[in-house]
Formats: structure tokens, sequence, C-alpha cells
């Protein structure tokens, strides 16, 4: 199962495809059109989220509880 960095990539390199080839390709009678942009910002939003969330389960946070707040000494 592909993990959300790696499905990020794939949508960002389809952006990428669309910015620089265009939306379509036609190939004598053939057309073959690409995911429509929008959706795929959708995804690249979406999937962004999940891996930022992915790449924070790995880090550990640290707290510090201060007894009469922050630098009170």
């Amino acid at each position: 199962m592909a993990t959300a960095q790696q499905r990020l990539d794939e949508v960002r390199a389809a952006i990428n495809d669309i910015l620089t080839k265009g939306q379509s390709v036609r190939k004598g009678d053939r057309q073959i059109d690409r995911a429509q942009l929008a959706s795929l910002r959708m995804l690249e939003e979406q999937y962004a989220a999940d891996a930022a969330r992915e790449s924070a389960v790995g880090r550990r946070r640290q707290v510090r509880l201060y007894s009469s707040g922050k630098g009170a000494r």
C-alpha cells in the first residue's frame, strides 16, 4: 500500500505533466484527456495533510510543564 507521501508525489507529477504537456494529447484521430487540474489540486491538498500527519506520528513531542507559568523562577 502506498504511503501518503508516495501518493502526494504521484499527484504532483500528474499536475506537472498537465502544466508542461497540456490537458489533452491528440495523436491522429485519438485524443487522451488527463485528469482535471482542479481535482488534482484537491487531492494534493488532502495528501499533503495526510503526509504531514504520517510524519508527525514518528516524531516525539516534548511537553514542559511549569508550575508558575513559562519561564517563572
